[in-house]
């Protein structure tokens, strides 16, 4: 057998095991490495996005990803979910197999075409999560910033677009840790914004009265900047410090007249 031939049969050999069909256990076992196969990633999003799911679908298998994917759209009209109950129990089913899915798979990867990312999708993108696996996005989804305070839930601020500017943030309300009653041994850090969670809205309004409503509707502050993580402490890290204490000013005692008078709100 001359060299040509040899080389030949072990690209056949080598096609022909990575053809080989994994087992049940290697696929609910993504962590099981005791084989060589290819990644396994399971497609989320709304089936709203047919078109751009099959695209997905497409680009990750050229990519030489095995892909996991909706196969059913039924915002098409079909003869098996025509019945209201019918659809609602094949509903039911399909959305327990797509977790089924998820737990098969080594990573997500949510096809979210103009940002937006549905109920449906929040929820398994949370499950993801929950089972320790990687997601991706095929749109950007943006930074956040991340207030973790011992013995109390995260705060997460977001979406901020650009990276950057949570940085800038962050880096302003770490400047108030030292000016803001706050709880000991909070840290400020960014992260990758996360659509499944909740998050305060990135910007501050600066209309006084906007900015009063904003204390008003605040659980963790009573309009006086003390408490932490508080819209006076973003405020801060958001303008210059002469401009948000001006404002701060207007905007408590709008905050004050409402609290007097809630009528005249």
């Amino acid at each position: 057998m001359n060299r040509e031939h040899h080389h030949r049969d072990m690209q056949t050999a080598g096609l022909l095991a990575a053809a080989a069909p994994a087992t049940s256990e290697q696929l609910l076992n993504p962590s099981d490495t005791s084989t060589d196969r290819p990644t396994v990633v399971t497609l989320c999003g709304s089936t709203a996005f047919w078109s751009e799911l099959a695209e997905a679908n497409f680009r990750e298998t050229i990519a030489g990803r095995v892909v996991l994917a909706p196969g059913c759209d039924m915002k098409k009209a079909h003869p098996l979910w025509a019945e209201p109950a019918a659809a609602e129990k094949l509903k039911l089913a399909l959305d327990a197999l797509h977790r089924w899915k998820i737990r098969a798979c080594d990573e997500v990867l949510v096809v979210n075409t103009g940002g937006y990312i549905g109920d449906s999708t929040r929820a398994e993108i949370a499950y993801a999560h929950h089972l320790g696996r990687p997601v991706r996005y095929t749109e950007p989804v943006g930074h956040a910033v991340i207030l973790d305070r011992p013995g109390l839930d995260p705060v997460r601020i977001g979406p901020y677009e650009h990276e950057s500017r949570a940085e800038e943030i962050a880096a302003g309300l770490r400047r108030q840790l030292h000016h803001t009653a706050h709880v000991e041994g909070t840290v400020i850090t960014t992260a990758a914004f996360r659509p499944d969670l909740d998050h305060l809205d990135p910007q501050v309004p600066k209309d006084p009265y906007a900015l009063a409503h904003a204390m008003d509707k605040d659980p963790d502050g009573d309009g006086t900047g003390r408490n932490f993580p508080d819209l006076y402490a973003r405020l801060c890290a958001q303008e210059p410090e002469a401009y948000a204490s001006d404002l701060w000013k207007r905007a408590c005692w709008a905050y004050e007249h409402m609290q007097a008078d809630p009528a005249d709100e």
